[in-house]
């Protein structure tokens, strides 16, 4: 009897023994963040328990767009895309002079009505055409070369360059300025002009 009860308890210390070391293990084990390449990796962690974050740009509009990010940091953004026109200025002085004396000189600006913009739209497609968009007419073909914020865009054997002003995930200004002069019967004329154009990403 005393034997059997015996034999019995050494079995229970032996179970509570190894319950007890399995407990331990478990209590060892540190959950956490096990990849090196995520924001909140835990050095310490030994295992995995699905919490890691990826830090990067999550605007899908944006040039460095990166699909595995859930915490958004610095975005960049161009032009390519396609886009509708929302808003076009133009404004700018005239002056005229005769024999070096100035004789007459204005200003002037000049907004588009919103249901007369044109070109209605640009497409920028990364390969480097760009498709120009009119309300009532075909549209055109041509192709742009970006150098830093300049914006070339050739049409036929016309270049027109623009400088961009501002773009991110909605929206792109373009701008212009330019002078030009001729002399008329002696009468000297300047003109100085800018150009402004805007639009909403599509």
């Amino acid at each position: 009897m005393f034997a059997q009860i015996k034999i019995s308890m050494k079995k229970t210390i032996k179970l509570f023994f190894i319950a007890a070391m399995s407990l331990a293990a478990i209590s060892c084990q540190k959950e956490g963040c096990t990849d090196p390449n995520a924001y909140n990796y835990n050095a310490d962690a030994d295992t995995d328990d699905g919490s890691c974050t990826y830090e990067g740009c999550t605007d899908p509009n944006a040039a460095n767009y990166d699909p595995l990010a859930t915490i958004s940091s610095t975005c960049i953004y161009d032009q390519i895309g396609s886009w509708t026109s929302t808003h076009q200025e133009i404004s700018g002085d005239m002056t005229m002079s005769l024999g070096g004396f100035p004789i007459w000189d204005t200003t002037f600006t000049e907004t588009t009505h919103p249901d007369s913009l044109e070109p209605a739209g640009l497409d920028f497609i990364a390969d480097g055409n760009l498709y120009v968009h009119y309300t009532d007419e075909p549209t055109d073909t041509g192709s742009w070369v970006r150098t830093g914020d300049n914006l070339s865009m050739t049409m036929m054997d016309t270049t027109l360059t623009m400088l961009i002003d501002s773009v991110d995930g909605t929206f792109m200004r373009l701008t212009m300025s330019a002078s030009e002069s001729e002399n008329d019967m002696g009468v000297q004329i300047d003109y100085n002009y800018n150009m402004k154009l805007e639009f909403s990403r599509n």
